[in-house]
C-alpha cells in the first residue's frame, strides 16, 4: 500500500460545517482533584470491565489516578480485588497502581456531588438510565467534572439536553453520552472514512456510508435487557414539550431511509457479503446524524448500517455470501420482536434477570468495516477496525475508557491543544477538534486495531492514511 499521509491542502472541498461560534469549549476542571478518572457502578457487568480497562491503562499511565464508586464498599472492594487478580494472570502488576474508592448512591444528591467533585472525568455506568442516570449528570454539571456514559437511551440523553445542556456549555462540562459499542464503533468509522475522502480531495465529500459490524464472542448485559423491557413497556423517561429533535431536520431523510422496514426485513448484499439489520443502528443512525454536521458532513448523506452473521468465516460460493445466516438471523429477531409484545413473556424475563449474570468474554473482539462514498464520484475510502473484547460488556469497557483518558487529556490544565466541547455531544464529535489523533492512540493503547485506506478512483490501487492526522473542519 503506498501510504498517503497528506495529500493537496489548496484544492477545495466542499462541505458543511456548523460555524465553531455555535459550540462552547469545555474547561480543565477546578481544584486539585484526587482522582483523575472515577466509574461510577462499578459493580455491574459493564460498569466491572470500564474498571478493569481504567485501572489496567493507569499501570501504564502512573499519572492518572483511578477511583472506583459505588453504594457498598464491600462489593466495590471485590470487584477491584477481582480486577486486580485478572490483571495478575495476565501478568500485569499493579501494586504500584493505587485505586481510591468512594461511596456514592444515585438516590443520595450530596454524595454524588461529593463523587463528582472528587474527579475530572465520572464514567456513569449505572443502568438502565431512565431510571438512574440523571443523578450523575446533574452532580458533573454542578461539580464541574466530565461526564461520559454507556448509554444506548436516546429518550434519556434527550431530556437531558433538554434540562442540562446549556447549563453544562456555559459551565464548561463536557458531557460525552453514547461511549460504549453504541455508538463509539459508528460514528469513529463516519468520522475516519469521511476525513479520508477530505484526504483524497476530489471534491470527495461523504454521501454514502456502509457500516458492517460482527463480533466474536458476547452476550447481553443485565442492564441492557432491562433498558429493552422498559422500552416495550413504556417505561422510559417521557418527552417533555418543547424538547428540540435529537437530529438536525435536514437528517430526517438520512434516518427515515436507514431504518425503513425493508431494511429491517431483508438481507442486504454490502461489501462483499450478505448483512442482517443491526439491531444497535435504532441507536446509532439518530446519533451518526446528530453528529454529522458538527463533524463537517451534509445531510445529502445515507447511511446502512449492518450486521455481519458469517462469524469468524469468509464470505464465498459455498456459505451463499452468507445469505441463509442472514435469513435466519432476521427470523430470529422477528420472533424475539413478536415473543417481547406479549406481557407474560415479559414478566418472565424480568423474573429471570433477578439472578441473571454476564460478566463478558476478555478473549472476544468487535470487527468493524466501514466504506465512504461520493454519490458523484468513483474514490472511495475504507477503514477496518478491531476491537478487544465481547461488544457489550469488554469492548464497551474499552471504548469508555478511551474516551475518559482522551477527555482527561484534553482538558488538562497543561493542554496545548484546543478542548473538547462543552455540553452534550457524542463522543468523536466532541473530542475531533482536540490534538490530532487523540481518541485513536487512547483506543489503540488499550488494543484497538484501526487502519484507513483510500482508493482515488475505480480499479486504483489503495493507499493507506495516518488516521491520525486528520484535521476537525472547526
Amino acid at each position: 500500500l503506498t501510504s498517503i499521509h497528506s495529500l493537496s491542502q489548496s484544492k477545495h472541498i466542499n462541505i458543511m460545517v456548523t460555524p465553531p461560534a455555535a459550540y462552547a469549549s469545555a474547561v480543565t476542571p477546578p481544584g486539585n482533584r484526587p482522582a483523575s478518572i472515577a466509574v461510577f457502578g462499578c459493580t455491574g457487568n459493564a460498569g466491572r470491565a470500564v474498571a478493569y480497562h481504567a485501572v489496567k491503562s493507569a499501570v501504564r499511565k502512573p499519572s492518572v489516578r483511578v477511583a472506583l464508586s459505588g453504594r457498598n464498599r464491600a462489593k466495590v472492594e471485590k470487584v477491584l480485588e477481582g480486577i486486580r487478580d485478572e490483571l495478575r494472570s495476565q501478568g500485569i502488576k499493579t501494586d504500584d497502581t493505587k485505586v481510591e474508592i468512594i461511596i456514592a448512591d444515585a438516590s443520595d444528591e450530596q454524595s454524588m456531588l461529593n463523587l463528582a467533585q472528587s474527579t475530572n472525568v465520572l464514567v456513569s455506568c449505572a443502568g438502565p438510565y431512565g431510571r438512574y442516570g440523571e443523578a450523575a449528570v446533574k452532580a458533573c454539571v454542578e461539580g464541574g467534572a466530565h461526564y461520559v456514559d454507556i448509554t444506548g437511551e436516546q429518550p434519556f440523553v434527550e431530556r437531558m439536553i433538554n434540562d442540562y445542556g446549556k447549563q453544562a456549555e456555559e459551565a464548561g462540562v463536557c458531557l460525552a453520552p453514547f461511549s460504549g459499542y453504541d455508538c463509539v464503533p459508528s460514528e469513529l468509522g463516519m468520522w475516519l472514512v469521511g476525513k479520508a475522502l477530505e484526504v483524497e480531495g476530489i471534491d470527495s465529500t461523504l454521501g454514502q456510508l456502509e457500516l458492517n459490524i460482527g463480533a466474536k464472542g458476547g452476550g447481553l448485559p443485565r442492564g441492557t435487557l432491562l433498558t429493552v423491557l422498559d422500552s416495550f413497556e413504556g417505561k422510559g423517561p417521557p418527552k417533555k414539550e418543547g424538547t428540540p429533535r435529537f437530529y438536525p431536520k435536514e437528517f430526517k431523510g438520512t434516518v427515515s431511509g436507514a431504518m425503513s422496514l425493508s431494511s429491517w426485513v431483508l438481507p442486504k448484499y454490502q461489501m462483499g457479503q450478505y448483512t442482517a439489520p443491526n439491531v444497535m443502528s435504532a441507536v446509532n443512525v439518530p446519533v451518526l446524524c446528530q453528529s454529522a454536521p458538527k463533524l463537517g458532513f451534509s445531510s445529502d448523506l445515507t447511511i446502512s448500517d449492518k450486521s455481519v452473521v458469517l462469524g469468524s468465516k469468509s464470505p464465498s460460493l459455498l456459505n451463499a455470501y452468507g445469505l441463509f445466516q442472514a435469513q435466519i438471523y432476521i427470523a430470529t429477531l422477528i420472533f424475539g420482536g413478536v415473543a417481547l409484545s406479549i406481557p407474560p413473556v415479559r414478566g418472565w424475563l424480568r423474573n429471570k434477570l433477578k439472578t441473571y449474570n454476564y460478566n463478558g468474554d476478555a478473549a472476544g473482539k468487535v470487527f468493524l468495516d466501514v466504506k465512504g462514498s461520493n454519490k458523484n464520484s468513483s474514490a472511495t475510502a475504507n477503514a477496518h477496525c478491531m476491537f478487544p473484547g465481547d461488544p457489550g460488556i469488554y469492548a464497551t469497557g474499552l471504548f469508555a475508557t478511551g474516551v475518559a483518558n482522551s477527555i482527561l487529556e484534553a482538558t488538562a490544565s497543561d493542554s496545548q491543544f484546543p478542548m473538547p466541547l462543552a455540553g452534550f455531544h457524542s463522543p468523536i464529535a466532541a473530542l475531533h477538534g482536540c490534538r490530532q489523533g487523540l481518541l485513536i492512540d487512547n483506543l489503540r493503547d488499550l488494543g484497538a486495531e484501526i487502519k484507513v485506506e483510500v482508493v482515488p478512483e475505480e480499479g486504483a490501487a489503495a493507499m493507506e492514511v495516518d488516521p491520525t492526522t486528520f484535521r476537525s473542519k472547526l
